[in-house]
């Protein structure tokens, strides 16, 4: 399907990037749906569409759809979603449970393992780690930092606001790793602080629920998180699952250290249970 939309970046609307996005997030599904249920899914017009699929090279919207049907294979994930799905018509909580599940499975389909390792080996040697996660990505950036200081690594939040992101960011070296999370609409500091670190050569792990970005918005490691259509209510599940993933990864690089900082941590536990019960 990349080849599909193989562009420059350059000639890209905003629009467009959310029409490639949501045929790359949905597989063989776009290509059987009508042009008027795509645009409402998207929230575009089908002039949009018509006019996006001029710019990939066709003549119009249907020859697009049959480009995309020409080019569709069935994954692994695909088929038990489906054998699933056939099984169970589920409704209420169940089918939020069945989402999850279907985001974890895209999510596992897009991860790189080789980029696992290398964020994996970055979060374990780095300096020091600076996490900016706002809004509702906020509780993700808690996670990491929880689970990463009790591998004795030093762990801050970048102040979340404006121009208070700088107080931080001023400190940083090449030495220093910086995690962000970019759901959705991409904040404005996070912008900031990707520009940042690509001029002072500062790697990045780079959080994402869209498949394709801006160059200048990727960050250096990026991992893609489906989050489902733009339309739905967005679950955390897919990126804690990451998150866990990664930290056991961590453990994995140096892991005599890592375990003799968390029996440090428990021996302070034991020795202080009187004063500070569990």
């Amino acid at each position: 399907m990349s080849q599909l939309f193989n562009v420059d970046p350059r000639i890209l609307t905003e629009s467009d990037r959310k029409i490639i996005n949501y045929f790359k997030k949905n597989g063989h599904i776009p290509a059987l749906l009508s042009i008027n249920e795509i645009g409402a899914a998207i929230g575009i017009s089908n002039s949009t569409l018509t006019r996006f699929s001029k710019k990939m090279g066709f003549k119009n919207f249907k020859e697009l759809k049959m480009a995309l049907l020409s080019q569709q294979e069935t994954s692994p994930s695909t088929k038990l979603q489906n054998a699933v799905r056939s099984d169970h018509q589920l409704n209420g909580p169940e089918s939020m449970i069945q989402r999850d599940i279907d985001q974890l499975l895209e999510t596992m389909e897009y991860l790189d393992p080789t980029l696992l390792r290398l964020a994996a080996q970055n979060l374990a040697r780095k300096r020091r780690i600076y996490i900016f996660s706002k809004g509702a990505t906020r509780s993700l950036g808690d996670l990491l930092h929880f689970r990463l200081r009790r591998f004795g690594r030093d762990v801050q939040h970048i102040c979340v606001g404006g121009s208070e992101i700088f107080e931080t960011l001023h400190m940083m070296t090449t030495d220093d790793l910086i995690i962000v999370f970019a759901f959705g609409k991409v904040p404005k500091e996070t912008r900031v602080i990707l520009d940042f670190a690509n001029k002072e050569g500062i790697t990045t792990l780079y959080f994402t629920d869209q498949l394709y970005q801006k160059p200048e918005t990727n960050g250096n490691i990026p991992f893609y998180v489906a989050r489902g259509l733009p339309t739905e209510y967005h679950s955390l599940t897919s990126a804690i699952s990451l998150i866990e993933a990664l930290i056991v990864e961590v453990s994995r690089i140096d892991p005599e250290l890592f375990h003799n900082q968390l029996n440090r941590m428990h021996t302070l536990k034991e020795t202080y249970k009187k004063e500070l019960p569990r």
